[in-house]
């Protein structure tokens, strides 16, 4: 299948922009015209002089610190480690170079110039910028699968699992505790009583962690998939999503009661979705895999 514009969009929406590191330079020149600013005097310290007092090389470093640090510290240990990641998969300058003249195809560019004209319309600074975009899109890419390529196979596998299903879970922070409750159940207790006891979700906890029926879209994507795509009566070992960690059991399911061409886009786009949303968790699971030190006080608190 042809990969289509919505796989640029893709690119775009996914990745943080990095912040670029434009070069401050040498203090500039006193341009004011007055004698007592002359470059002799300036401190080597001072970046920018005026009549109302000096800016100093500390004081700017440190307000760009205190204002825009977090974000750009965090930027920049994600490109390490994408940038590690893609070296241990093989991923090189060729296959970059091969998506930036997929993604020139895609939108009509006529020259480079007009590409990156194109690129900075969508919030990208600049060639580099686009390739660190690209090489993190490659290294998710290569766990999760190409966004966008979804086969007639895959839609109608997806058709047969039906159009709403209803599910019951056991919400829980831990991955300890979720492991321990699973078991619990394996071993025959009763799920509908430990949900009660247990599951920290206040909306269905009640009901012994019943949800009622629910179409795609309406869950969170780790969720949906794993009750979409077991069996009826069969219970989920534990499932992680931004809530936590669940444990699903699926009751019922409701097929389709439209004709599979009739809802394929939108099987498409949840599976699409679906992929995304791997993306994001994938991309997280690269930064819990690796050993993080903050040197500096400041920022201790940002990769707990």
């Amino acid at each position: 299948m042809k990969k289509s514009l919505f796989y640029f969009f893709i690119i775009l929406i996914l990745f943080i922009s990095a912040c670029t590191d434009e070069d401050a330079g040498e203090a500039p020149e006193n341009t004011n015209g007055e004698p007592e600013y002359e470059a002799e005097s300036i401190n080597d310290d001072i970046i920018v002089s005026t009549s109302s007092g000096d800016i100093t090389e500390e004081e700017f470093y440190q307000t760009l610190k205190d204002t825009y640090g977090e974000y750009v510290l965090r930027d920049l240990v994600e490109q390490k480690i994408v940038e590690g990641e893609a070296e241990s998969l093989n991923i090189n300058e060729d296959e970059i170079e091969e998506e930036i003249n997929l993604l020139k195809e895609e939108v009509g560019a006529q020259s480079d110039e007009q590409f990156f004209q194109m690129m900075q319309q969508q919030g990208v600074m600049n060639e580099e910028d686009l390739r660190a975009r690209i090489l993190k899109h490659l290294v998710l890419q290569h766990h999760i699968g190409h966004v966008g390529d979804i086969t007639d196979e895959e839609i109608e596998a997806e058709y047969e699992k039906g159009e709403e299903v209803n599910a019951r879970h056991i919400l829980v922070t831990e991955e300890e505790e979720a492991i321990e409750l699973y078991e619990r159940i394996q071993d025959g207790e009763s799920f509908e009583e430990l949900a009660v006891e247990y599951s920290t979700d206040p909306g269905s906890s009640e009901d012994g962690g019943e949800l009622g029926f629910f179409r795609r879209g309406t869950m969170t994507a780790p969720f949906e998939e794993t009750a979409f795509n077991q069996e009826v009566s069969e219970v989920s070992e534990p499932v992680q999503s931004q809530f936590g960690y669940h444990i699903i059991e699926t009751l019922e399911r409701n097929p389709f009661e439209d004709e599979l061409e009739e809802v394929s886009d939108s099987l498409r786009t949840a599976l699409n979705n679906r992929k995304l949303a791997k993306m994001s968790v994938k991309q997280e699971e690269l930064f819990d895999n690796i050993d993080i030190e903050v040197h500096d006080s400041q920022f201790e608190h940002l990769f707990q």
